[in-house]
């Protein structure tokens, strides 16, 4: 192409920019909580939560009928699905904590009458990158003692807001409340959550020696069971998934002449081992069993770098379900979008640097192996060609694992007056290949399938305004491969853009809504796509009793072409570690649109999840 020189200099200059930009920065990804601890017992109650790193708000209120106290912390990451801790207390029967928006973790205690509560922040002893949010509270009587020790920091009266607190000044008295409650008590109750941490949160000074390290083991049981709602005699009307995942977290033991020598460094190897079947039936009967190395990595940290080596998901933009700039990892595509994007995401081996120097973030990421997206070309009701086999053959060929082919790219990240800003340059295959029909091969007619590189420009941002989020990123690919009705695929720079508005309400509510917009450049008639699509997505839900019951709509919806997906489902988590749910899921649209040639796939399903 003409303009190839033009558009390497430009990326270039991208790098070079990625590499010298001296602004300020937070680290964007969301903190990791890591543990929920309680001090049991009567009087004043600390409940502490351990995050990887200090998050850019702590939004509490309180609730009536019942009466409960809330704590939104943001942006958070919680592994595992929803925890709860019971307790028998004056002020509270019950700890609740889940994954209320992609961005917030939310913490809700149930009160037993009303409470006088404070909420402070502070950094981990050792480590200014690791922080804990302690709730303390008590009841209107005892408000007196608390405000002796402590005139300048007075409890939030009933029902108003917490006074969010950021000195670290105030940690001593806390610390010195809790410990008079634990001397009077039994052990603290804890619930230790497993995921991606970043950091291990923990003092020096108070973990417990062991000659072997720590072990830590966690995991989940999945089965998903789905019924279409207009059975047909040569369809797949039933279809089963049963995903188990297994994980194992080692952290090796440390001397106390090692902790001296790198301060707060952390090192771990994390392992998780999943088998996976699905199933589609039974005319004609499909299935496939999978028992592989999920995620496996080294992890090294220290206060100005940290390094993952292995196999893991990597996730970039802040988009939910259509994500542009989002390209580390490939999707498993079998069941359509169906599951969500954090289900769809398969691992796959990479190096992961992190540089924290003075207040900005740099990221470098190197993928050494190509990893394609996961799908059928023929033989499911989700597959590329449909249930019926093609006349022809599909050859495909994918790029030679060696380093020569590898994937990399850079990320720098800013924080500025309240706004996260990152830009990103990655330079990689593409993860689904590019198809061309060819009757005149020598060996006859064939369906070629192969993989392009791209050079992909990408930013985000994301902020707060007060009850609403703002948050929205954008791609330019280079070239992007796009299918022509006769399967003769064309290269064209494509430019993509997705702009989002979340809504937290105080009565349980929930409400994200994003707009997508795709623009190809040098548009050519017989092209599938269109010059310019336009998509709507995102989900409504409120949660009832308590908690233990959430109504969600998921919903996607095709602009341009009048397409739509939606996803109605019951979710119940009243029962200690496991999540049921039931729902549907309903196609619409013409043929020309995302949705349409899926609308006799509409399908009713029941899952149940359980974390051990």
């Amino acid at each position: 192409m003409t303009n190839q020189p033009s558009l390497r200099s430009f990326c270039a200059l991208a790098v070079l920019a990625l590499l010298l930009l001296p602004t300020p920065a937070l680290p964007s990804s969301p903190a990791q909580v890591f543990t929920l601890e309680l001090t049991p017992g009567h009087g004043q109650q600390v409940l502490a939560v351990a995050l990887s790193q200090k998050p850019h708000s702590i939004h509490t209120f309180e609730l009536g009928n019942p009466a409960r106290l809330v704590m939104d912390i943001s942006p958070a990451r919680l592994p595992g699905g929803k925890h709860h801790i019971p307790t028998d207390h004056d002020l509270f029967h019950g700890i609740r904590a889940a994954q209320f928006t992609r961005q917030t973790v939310r913490v809700v205690l149930d009160l037993n009458q009303d409470a006088l509560h404070l909420v402070t922040s502070r950094p981990v002893a050792g480590d200014q990158a690791q922080h804990l949010i302690l709730v303390s509270l008590l009841a209107p009587e005892d408000a007196a003692v608390f405000a002796d020790a402590q005139p300048k920091a007075p409890l939030s009266p009933p029902a108003s807001k917490a006074t969010e607190q950021q000195d670290p000044s105030l940690a001593p008295i806390l610390h010195d409340a809790r410990s008079q409650t634990e001397s009077k008590t039994p052990p603290t109750q804890k619930i230790i959550l497993f995921g991606d941490p970043q950091t291990q949160v923990s003092s020096p000074d108070t973990a417990q020696a062991s000659p072997w390290g720590r072990m830590e083991a966690s995991g989940f049981i999945m089965a998903k069971g789905a019924q279409e709602l207009r059975e047909s005699s040569d369809s797949q009307p039933r279809t089963f998934r049963n995903t188990i995942r297994v994980e194992g977290k080692w952290t090796p033991p440390t001397s106390a002449a090692g902790l001296a020598a790198t301060g707060s460094s952390t090192t771990f190897l994390l392992a998780s081992i999943q088998s996976d079947y699905l199933r589609f039936g039974p005319d004609p009967t499909w299935d496939e069993h999978d028992l592989e190395l999920y995620e496996g990595y080294l992890f090294r940290g220290a206060p100005g770098w940290d390094m993952r080596l292995g196999r893991q998901i990597v996730r970039w933009g802040k988009a939910d379900q259509l994500s542009p700039v989002d390209n580390l990892n490939p999707q498993d595509l079998r069941e359509f979008i169906i599951p969500d994007l954090e289900d769809r995401k398969i691992p796959n081996w990479m190096a992961r640097v992190r540089l924290f120097p003075g207040a900005f973030t740099l990221e470098g990421i190197v993928v050494p192996f190509f990893e394609a997206d996961r799908f059928d070309y023929s033989g499911t009701k989700w597959a590329l060609l449909g249930i019926d086999q093609p006349g022809v053959p599909i050859q495909e060929t994918k790029p030679a694992r060696n380093l020569g082919n590898a994937d990399w790219g850079a990320r720098s990240a800013v924080t500025m007056a309240g706004w996260d800003v990152a830009l990103s340059y990655l330079y990689a295959w593409e993860k689904s290949p590019r198809l061309e029909f060819s009757p005149e091969d020598p060996q006859g007619p064939a369906l070629r399938a192969d993989h392009h590189r791209q050079h992909i420009v990408g930013l985000e941002f994301e902020t707060a305004l007060d009850k609403f989020g703002f948050r929205g990123e954008g791609a330019y690919f280079h070239e992007q491969s796009l299918q022509t009705r006769n399967l003769q695929a064309r290269p064209k720079p494509v430019a993509q853009y997705v702009l989002g508005l979340d809504y937290l309400g105080e009565q349980d509510w929930y409400a994200n809504i994003q707009f997508s917009h795709q623009h190809v450049f040098n548009h050519e008639p017989g092209l599938l796509a269109k010059r310019d699509s336009y998509f709507l997505n995102g989900e409504v839900n409120r949660e009832f009793w308590r908690g233990n019951i959430t109504l969600k709509l998921g919903y996607a919806l095709d602009l341009q072409d009048g397409g739509s997906f939606l996803t109605p489902e019951a979710i119940l988590t009243y029962f200690k570690n496991l999540e049921l749910s039931l729902g549907v899921n309903l196609f619409s649209g013409s043929g020309e649109s995302l949705f349409g040639p899926y609308k006799d796939n509409d399908q009713a399903f029941f899952k149940a999840k359980y974390y051990f």
